[in-house]
């Protein structure tokens, strides 16, 4: 099951009961409430005038990661590191033949991610006619945490991970010994900012050996559907159980942001399904399919992170939310079932391959990376500036760590795509990162197992586990931006607002400097409890 999809979509795919009083009921994916309806056998006794189901559920989600980060890697006395001595000072460089016998980027586990997520929703189904159902669900977060520590729990691993390696949050000593090797005290602010480039410890939030956790709770999106069953196998035993659905998720509920503990995603989602299934004594296979087009709200996180005069921000490349697409394939088991007292008893196995699509989006960083009361937040380039004493000894490494915060433009207001200038000029602006990252696209699988115990007609129980697994990806992976006609370079002016991408941030985004999530994997469970009237 794709659980990056919306509360609607789960609980289209996952939340539906068999309300009519024939032994004959499509499958539980396919399934739906109807009204006005005689099942075309003119018999007054089994008229249905409407139909109308309250389906609260519970579901809670639990999901590990490993997140790592590229590096470098040049085997030993290999002629680029002879050659050019960036290569050769830049602290990340793995030096290792057995891990490259050629230049390379490998990846270094970093960090381990936990995250849960407690959920109640309540459903409303009605019939509206024959086949064709309304429904509307109200999720509310009861919990969900993103929590991050150093990546140790791997015992075979080789390496622990800690602050005298770690490549997000470094001891003073190394930022120390580093920054005394890029910077100087004598440096002019051109040379300054061109040592930039060659700085490489930063310190973007804290970790230990314990898990970090942040927490947020609230009222998320609700969401409204209409689904239609053209085709119904009890109707028409020579055809197959068709439905087309619809499903729109309203940006209503408080917007998640670095300030708050809020859970709204801030999308107009639109949600299409079609599935189709077909009877064959007690098993019914199924399968279907899902779109999710995302399209940001007026005061969100997504669109432009620069809207300044004259083509500022243009060089953005990624805007929008990524696209999601979902393939199911299953079959439902009614061991049991009985017309008169409509028990119904049955088995569900499922799986699901999805594709999400690159896009920007929230992360398992967010938290850490925004937080108001993350150091690097709200500092300003003076404060970043390495200070050192009469004898050449940085003062400062807790501040100079956080220059990766001035190094993305949209971190300042108004955006800042020329230090040099900005040092001149307002050396006093202040840079926080508040923004959602650029995330690459993946694929998901998942499996679930489905259980279902319909005592009577009027009251069904079911319950649910299943497990995704995430591809790996990139959490970071902005581009530099965008090459117009205005220049007469044939790459990137990374000072102009016209070109530069105003999200892009070198300290991670750079090739050799990103993060990436691998072995991500989430339980899921849920129980629903639908009462049909």
């Amino acid at each position: 099951m794709n659980l990056r999809a919306i509360s609607v979509v789960a609980v289209t795919s996952l939340v539906a009961v068999f309300a009519l009083s024939v032994p004959a009921d499509a499958a539980e994916y396919t399934d739906l409430l109807n009204a006005a309806d005689d099942f075309d056998d003119d018999d007054p006794e089994t008229f249905k005038a409407w139909d109308f189901h309250i389906e609260p559920t519970f579901r809670f989600d639990y999901g590990t990661a490993q997140i790592s980060r590229e590096a470098p890697c040049v085997p030993q006395n290999h002629p680029s590191i002879q050659d050019n001595p960036l290569v050769d000072r830049n602290p990340r460089l793995v030096r290792d033949r057995d891990r490259c016998d050629e230049p390379r980027i490998v990846t270094n586990r970093e960090m381990d991610y936990q995250h849960t997520r407690s959920t109640v929703d309540l459903t409303l189904r009605a019939g509206l006619y024959k086949d064709l159902e309304l429904r509307v669900t109200v999720p509310f977060v009861l919990s969900s945490t993103r929590s991050l520590k150093y990546s140790n729990e791997d015992a075979r691993a080789d390496r622990r991970v800690d602050e005298n390696n770690s490549s997000v949050d470094p001891s003073n000593d190394r930022i120390r010994n580093h920054a005394e090797d890029v910077f100087s005290p004598t440096q002019s602010d051109g040379a300054y900012v061109s040592a930039l480039d060659q700085y490489q410890m930063y310190r973007f939030f804290d970790l230990g050996d314990d898990y970090s956790t942040y927490e947020r709770s609230g009222l998320a999106d609700p969401s409204v559907g209409i689904h239609w069953a053209p085709w119904n196998d009890y109707r028409d035993d020579t055809k197959a159980t068709m439905l087309i659905g619809f499903d729109y998720t309203m940006p209503v509920a408080e917007l998640e942001r670095h300030d708050n503990t809020a859970v709204g995603r801030g999308i107009h989602e639109l949600a299409w399904k079609i599935a189709a299934s077909k009877r064959f004594g007690f098993v019914e296979p199924y399968f279907g399919a899902q779109y999710f087009l995302p399209i940001a709200a007026a005061d969100t996180l997504y669109g432009k992170v620069d809207s300044g005069a004259d083509g500022r921000g243009e060089g953005q490349v990624l805007r929008n939310p990524p696209h999601k697409g979902l393939f199911t394939v299953g079959a439902e088991f009614v061991p049991y079932e009985d017309a008169e007292t409509g028990a119904r008893y049955g088995i569900d196995l499922r799986f699901e391959f999805g594709y999400t699509s690159e896009g920007r989006d929230y992360t398992p960083l967010f938290d850490h990376m925004t937080d108001p009361d993350n150091p690097c937040n709200g500092l300003t380039l003076s404060d970043v500036r390495p200070d050192f004493d009469g004898n050449g000894n940085l003062t400062n490494p807790e501040a100079v760590a956080c220059s990766w915060v001035v190094q993305q433009p949209s971190n300042s207001s108004p955006a800042s795509y020329d230090l040099r200038a900005a040092i001149d000029s307002d050396p006093n602006r202040e840079f926080a990162f508040t923004d959602l990252m650029s995330v690459d696209s993946y694929a998901t699988f998942a499996g679930q197992f489905g259980l279902y115990l319909q005592p009577t007609r009027y009251f069904q129980f079911r319950g649910v586990v299943g497990l995704t697994h995430h591809q790996a990806h990139l959490l970071t992976n902005a581009r530099t931006g965008r090459d117009t006609p205005e220049t007469t370079t044939s790459s990137v002016d990374m000072t102009s607002g016209l070109e530069r991408n105003p999200a892009y941030n070198p300290a991670y985004d750079n090739s050799g400097d990103r993060f990436q999530i691998e072995r991500y994997n989430t339980w899921h469970f849920m129980v629903t409890t639908a009462l049909q009237f």
